[in-house]
């Protein structure tokens, strides 16, 4: 366990200082802001060298016990003593500097903040605004009137059209891609486009009906294919007499790296795809930002929500799309077809991100 304070010249500047030295892993303890002719501020951070991505604080640590070599007895090698404690003691005062830091992860910290900042930084994270993403927010802002613009120069919607003439959707199990791809169909026949569908959903029992349904009352042709190759096949055959291909896909968790693998085959077909990651507005921002970690090999160029409508707080819908740094094309409602679907421009969405829906009991 390390403990250290770092003082720069905002808050933005001292949570990269402390990403840097302590691992992404760090905790932060505390944050204060200090007044005078050179005002700074001051965050302390600790980590805990048994966390993944902290090997550098571990490295560091190593230095500090001083090493002697014992005189070796006849017959004997040489052993190194450690004369700084013994290993049992240093054991239990880590165990219990780790249960302090757990402790104040979960009861919360104190930020000294001026009584303005600390409302601001109160309202975002009360929305599910990820604390480092509220922090540099609230440091640009000087009242609650400026958080929409602030946030709104943080995040991108799609502008314009695309010459990409076939769309996938990616994301985890559940998320509503099936229903997805029948409202994205429908208003491209709305438009007066000639419509295809390839289904690459064969894990998911059901899957392929569901779709097979929405194809039937559509009227337009469905290919279901069982992997890159065949896919690929159907797509250039299909593009000969289609303006658009809409490929749905296995649902599946984004831990697993065959089918990640599989995605990445897909994208590398000879007719250039749109790639989509839909992710349930639902989900807490840890699942998401653990699903960052494997879906960023993805050629990605959109990221979607999907039940909007069932979310209580839309501040993940922020954090997720600063950390990918891509685009949102729309957001779907509801279940109805072709509706409950919406294409934001950068006002509303930021809007949306600030809103936090109230249930009466």
């Amino acid at each position: 366990m390390k403990i250290k304070k770092f003082k720069a010249r905002s808050f933005s500047e001292a949570l990269s200082m402390v990403k840097k030295e302590l691992s992404e892993d760090a905790v932060i303890l505390s944050t204060d802001e200090k007044k005078g002719i050179r005002p700074y501020v001051e965050v302390t951070a600790a980590i805990d060298y048994d966390s993944p991505g902290s090997v550098q604080a571990v490295e560091k640590s190593q230095a500090v016990k001083p090493v002697v070599q014992a005189p070796p007895a006849a017959g004997r090698p040489a052993v190194p003593q450690v004369f700084d404690g013994s290993l049992y003691e240093i054991k239990n005062e880590i165990g219990t500097l780790r249960q302090m830091v757990e402790t104040m992860k979960n009861s919360g910290y104190h930020i000294d903040l001026p009584s303005g900042k600390k409302a601001m930084l109160s309202f975002l994270t009360e929305r599910s605004v990820r604390e480092e993403f509220a922090l540099r927010i609230c440091e640009k802002a000087n009242d609650v009137n400026q958080l929409p613009s602030l946030i709104a120069k943080d995040i991108k919607v799609r502008d314009a059209g695309t010459d990409k003439r076939a769309v996938m959707l990616i994301g985890p199990t559940g998320v509503g891609k099936t229903t997805t791809i029948a409202k994205l169909a429908a208003l491209s026949m709305k438009e007066g486009k000639k419509v295809a569908i390839i289904n690459l959903d064969t894990y998911r029992i059901g899957a392929v009906e569901q779709i097979r349904i929405y194809a039937r009352i559509m009227g337009i042709p469905l290919s279901v294919v069982s992997g890159p190759e065949e896919l690929e096949d159907n797509l250039v055959k299909l593009m000969k007499s289609r303006d658009m291909v809409f490929i749905d896909t296995t649902g599946r968790n984004p831990r697993d790296e065959v089918h990640v693998n599989e995605i990445l085959s897909v994208c590398r077909t000879k007719v250039p795809v749109e790639l989509h990651l839909l992710m349930s507005a639902s989900c807490d921002d840890a699942f998401m930002i653990e699903a960052y970690k494997y879906y960023r090999r993805l050629p990605l160029d959109y990221i979607d929500f999907t039940k909007v409508d069932e979310a209580v707080r839309y501040g993940v819908l922020y954090n997720l799309l600063v950390t990918y740094q891509k685009p949102l094309a729309f957001i779907t409602t509801g279940q109805k077809v072709p509706g409950d679907i919406e294409f934001l421009g950068l006002d509303k969405l930021s809007n949306l991100i600030l809103r936090k829906r109230s249930y009466a009991c």
